[in-house]
């Protein structure tokens, strides 16, 4: 299957395989499952390889994977609640050895830092120090979804690729020759193609979807005690009460398109409510139940 949408992100990077015009190191920026993760993964390998950019994410040259490195926070879930562990400074201190060793296949050894807003400022100085004294043979490859949380003396050092939401239409056509997908998952993503592969092959995955937009007609009818009683019971798990209130951020900007002016502006209002709840419940010693009871009463 061919990858599917930012088509401006791909032809950049395309480019500068094409033109042996590659950068020390790059930034690829938005939102999460849209592809950031894999697109860098088939430019790394391309970049190894130095061939043209495989857009086929089912057909990878695997000798090129010895010359690619990958960190990323680890999951851990403990009592059916899942948690992303910060990225550790250690991690970065053994990319830094491998990255140190000769190429075993191609011209360049890649490091993909994936989520890289979970660097503490520890990991990120780590990091830097790479950045500060290139090698020749080394590319690395920084994704995240929360860019204002990459230290400004990293970003100086980076090229941005920025990736966007990708149409419904361009995903149906995208998907139209995997048989096996379901149609509907193409909305419940909210324009993520990576979100509606995993949607179709996951139906528990879905009904978690469905459920959240019933939550959230819930909160927008029901009284005070229920608003109460379903911020205590989604405060338990904080990972993935911001994946439903992604869903009612997609939501609620479809209902502020097709209102009045009105009612318009009272949803936009609430999204970046929606928005700043967010933000302060990603960190980690955030009050869960506060935040979501304070935003639930303002919805």
């Amino acid at each position: 299957m061919d990858f599917i949408g930012n088509k401006k992100a791909v032809d950049i990077l395309q480019r500068s395989i094409q033109n042996a015009t590659l950068n020390h190191a790059y930034l690829f920026s938005g939102p999460e499952k849209v592809g950031k993760f894999t697109l860098a993964k088939m430019f790394a390998l391309g970049a190894i390889s130095g061939s043209e950019l495989n857009l086929d994410i089912d057909n990878v040259d695997k000798d090129a994977m010895l010359d690619l490195v990958i960190v990323e926070p680890e999951i851990t879930e403990k009592n059916g609640i899942s948690k992303q562990r910060d990225i550790s400074i250690e991690s970065i201190r053994d990319a830094k050895l491998s990255l140190s060793l000769f190429p075993y296949h191609g011209k360049y050894k890649v490091l993909i830092v994936n989520d890289a807003h979970r660097m503490t400022n520890g990991c990120q100085n780590a990091l830097l120090k790479i950045l500060e004294e290139p090698n020749p043979t080394t590319i690395l490859i920084l994704i995240t979804n929360e860019i204002d949380r990459i230290l400004p003396t990293i970003l100086s050092r980076l090229q941005v690729i920025n990736f966007g939401l990708v149409d419904d239409e361009d995903m149906q056509v995208g998907f139209a020759e995997n048989f096996s997908f379901q149609k509907d998952c193409v909305e419940l993503s909210i324009g993520r193609p990576g979100l509606a592969q995993y949607l179709s092959e996951h139906n528990e995955e879905k009904l978690f979807r469905t459920n959240a937009l019933m939550e959230l007609e819930k909160i927008r009818k029901g009284t005070l005690n229920e608003k109460f009683k379903l911020a205590e019971e989604l405060s338990k798990d904080a990972v993935r009460t911001l994946d439903k209130l992604n869903v009612w951020l997609w939501e609620i900007r479809k209902i502020a398109v097709d209102v009045n002016q009105i009612e318009s502006n009272r949803a936009c209002a609430i999204i970046e409510k929606i928005q700043k709840a967010m933000t302060v419940l990603k960190r980690t010693n955030a009050n869960s139940r506060l935040i979501l009871e304070t935003l639930f009463m303002d919805m």
